[in-house]
């Protein structure tokens, strides 16, 4: 195995995060990584036989994607609210308990108090959220057409995420021989090569996409309308799939809204008063702050430069302590009237704007536990009371 060691460019100190998710992306060669923000220096192992130029100039062309000066990436936070909390090892406790169980890269099953605490977060959004904005509920499909992708501008910000779906081709020797083969040695992924059909679906990234694809070429009442949904996404993230804050699949609950500008900049204001009166509320250790998506491609600067100058994206970003570090567990994106475009949504002779509020089912089971432990008589005042009620209400039914 070779390693290498690269600097960091002083001015990517403020992008060391998406540095690191992205270094998981560099290359099949790379065994394993390390960023010593001390040192100012980038560990990299290598599989035997790796092409060590050619995996500086890998490096160096990540580093100047994320480096570029000239963009300013403004910050505003709007709560800071911290507590002094001890580091509980959260995901050894949550396995010990059986509370989780991963059953693949980035898969993990809940149960028990796990479980609850996802149903509580979905059902508070309901009530807070949903009945707020007068959300009509939609379901999406799992997965989603790459045409559809396409059209979101996904693949040429994410291309890094996308989990696409096929099936075997409609051919009787295929099936047969994939069947027999099967039979015989058992099942292994090279069984596929040469049998799968062309693919045009892909497991959806997000929840949001159906819900401007299902209005293609409507026409609105004013001022707009309210959708909710819930979704198991995938998303693909290599070696940044750990514990519960980064999966490949998770459940994510949103509120969007189409329609005037205004109305939906109002209710995307009015969103995110509500999520700091919950984050108030539960006591919890966060901030609620502008960000920016980690766009895996070389206009990084720009794209997320422009999140951050409009305030098109924020985040409610809760302390994980025994990690030292923040996760999000709920996202605020204004997107203007791209999807208006996009689909051909029009309300009062105009491209329709658009806005959506996230949350991450998994991330907040795995931050709330991190930090408050698992006695609920510990946790603090509000969530207690809301989990104590919510379980009771289901015990009951």
């Amino acid at each position: 195995m070779a390693t290498m060691t690269v600097d960091l460019d002083q001015n990517t100190n403020d992008a060391v995060a998406q540095i690191r998710y992205a270094l998981t992306f560099l290359s099949e060669d790379v065994v394993s990584y390390d960023i010593d923000e001390v040192e100012q220096k980038i560990h990299i192992d290598l599989r035997p036989g790796a092409d060590i130029e050619e995996m500086e100039a890998r490096v160096d062309r990540l580093l100047r994607r994320y480096s570029n000066p000239e963009f300013g990436m403004k910050s505003v936070v709007a709560l800071d609210q911290r507590r002094e909390l001890p580091a509980i090892d959260a995901w050894a406790g949550m396995l010990e308990r059986r509370w989780a169980t991963p059953v693949g890269e980035g898969h993990v099953v809940l149960r028990g108090p796990a479980a609850q605490l996802l149903a509580l977060v979905d059902h508070k959004v309901q009530t807070m959220f949903v009945k707020e904005f007068h959300a009509e509920l939609e379901i999406f499909p799992s997965t989603i057409k790459s045409e559809t992708l396409h059209r979101c501008n996904h693949f040429t910000s994410f291309p890094e995420h996308v989990d696409f779906v096929a099936h075997l081709r409609q051919d009787l020797d295929v099936l047969s021989g994939f069947a027999d083969a099967c039979r015989t040695g058992g099942w292994t992924p090279a069984l596929h090569d040469g049998r799968m059909a062309a693919n045009d679906f892909a497991v959806s990234p997000s929840c949001c996409y159906h819900a401007y694809e299902g209005m293609e070429g409507w026409t609105l009442d004013k001022p707009g309308r309210s959708i909710t949904a819930v979704l198991a996404c995938h998303r693909y993230e290599g070696a940044n799939h750990t514990y519960l804050s980064r999966m490949r699949a998770f459940t994510m609950r949103e509120v969007i809204w189409v329609g005037q500008p205004a109305y939906v900049i109002r209710s995307r204001a009015r969103a995110d008063e509500l999520i700091q009166e919950w984050a108030r509320d539960w006591e919890l250790s966060c901030t609620f702050e502008t960000a920016n998506d980690m766009f895996f491609t070389d206009d990084f600067a720009v794209k997320a430069s422009f999140q951050r100058q409009q305030e098109a994206k924020r985040e409610l970003r809760m302390d994980v302590p025994s990690e030292q570090q923040a996760i999000s567990v709920f996202s605020s994106n204004f997107h203007s009237n791209t999807f208006g475009k996009a689909f051909d949504i029009k309300v009062d002779g105009k491209p329709a704007a658009s806005a959506c509020v996230g949350w991450g089912g998994e991330r907040w089971v795995y931050a709330l536990i991190s930090q408050f432990g698992f006695d609920v008589d510990k946790w603090p005042t509000g969530l207690k009371r809301d989990y104590e009620k919510f379980t009771a209400e289901e015990s009951a039914r």
